[in-house]
């Protein structure tokens, strides 16, 4: 059974429709979705990087959003901070 609340709703949406992004049944359009997993695959893709010094070989994985300018360009060593994609650690 159908309360009255519900149906009072239903009502109020047909009277005054909002663009949904969802489909008729309530359910999101297969574009929307690869859309949003597209989106959270490429920010997960996002590698902004490594800082590492060139005297002791410390680094720092720059986080999303960071960027190596929001550092300074001397480790606590004395050495210098280099950026880099990938660490190589050979």
């Amino acid at each position: 059974m159908v309360s009255n609340e519900e149906i009072s709703r239903k009502l109020a949406e047909k009277k005054n429709p909002t663009k949904k992004s969802l489909t008729e049944d309530g359910t999101v359009s297969s574009d929307e979705l690869k859309k949003k997993f597209r989106e959270k695959r490429n920010k997960q893709n996002e590698n902004p990087g490594y800082l590492v010094c060139d005297a002791c070989g410390g680094y720092y994985e720059l986080q999303p959003g960071e960027s190596p300018e929001d550092f300074a360009d001397e480790c606590e060593c004395g050495g210098n901070l280099e950026h880099t994609k990938t660490l190589n650690m050979s």
